[in-house]
């Protein structure tokens, strides 16, 4: 247990000298935030891994997880029986067909506001607790629960708004970040308590890395988030016959 331990404060520090080294501004680093960020990613780790209440929480969403994947097959089988009622099930179809219903269901919490909530939320406790900045601090959620792409896609217009040096920081947190649909591909290669367990992990980690590597100053004026209007949504289920269109290209 011991070696355990000092091999991973061993890579923490590894890890954050070899930021430090190629960092554009040392000088302008914050060191408190970036404290305050491992601190969260060692209790994070510690909960989730060690503590019987974090277990058991990452256990239920991870049953719920399966449950949703197993519910796809469901759906998949009635549809495609010769290709999931089989003793050897095709890797394609184990690993790529549920997409099909986690992706929509994503999108679908999504335009009902039940995401958005749960984002912004987030995103205001995790900014309040560690000092990063809002619209960052609101991003990483973002990824965490839709994927680069989509994050992206729901962020384009404060993007718009953005100083060079903060879209830098986003380009580089969004290399950190898997979509759903590839979540549920290693959700059939894992365990799936394994795999919860690193998203936000890896959020965290990617706030690390982008702090120490761009650090950016900015105003109380410019730490705001863009509240995108919805007056141009289309109706639920208009949006439904785009989305399953879209699936099925």
């Amino acid at each position: 247990m011991t070696i355990y331990l000092l091999i991973n404060i061993l890579g923490v520090l590894l890890f954050m000298g070899l930021a430090w080294l190629f960092s554009k501004d040392r000088k302008t680093i914050h060191w408190r935030s970036i404290i305050v960020l491992v601190l969260l990613n060692i209790f994070l780790a510690w909960f989730l891994t060690s503590f019987s209440a974090g277990r058991f929480a990452i256990e239920k969403v991870a049953d719920g997880f399966n449950w949703l994947i197993e519910t796809s097959f469901s759906g998949i089988g009635f549809a495609f029986s010769s290709m999931v009622n089989v003793k050897n099930m095709d890797v394609v179809v184990s690993a790529l067909m549920p997409i099909l219903l986690v992706v929509p269901l994503f999108d679908i919490l999504t335009y009902i506001g039940v995401l958005p909530f749960i984002i912004k939320w987030l995103g205001k406790g995790l900014s309040k607790l560690t000092g990063q900045p809002k619209f960052e601090s609101f991003f990483a959620v973002e990824m965490m629960f839709l994927g680069n792409t989509e994050a992206l896609a729901v962020s384009s217009g404060q993007l718009k708004r953005l100083k060079s040096a903060r879209i830098l920081t986003i380009s580089m947190m969004s290399m950190s970040c898997v979509s759903a649909a590839v979540i549920v591909v290693y959700l059939q290669m894992l365990p799936a308590q394994f795999v919860l367990t690193a998203i936000p992990l890896n959020i965290i980690n990617a706030m690390i890395v982008t702090s120490v590597l761009n650090p950016v100053t900015i105003t109380e004026e410019e730490d705001t988030i863009y509240k995108i209007e919805k007056t141009d949504r289309e109706p639920f289920f208009s949006f439904l016959g785009i989305l399953f269109w879209k699936q099925g290209n």
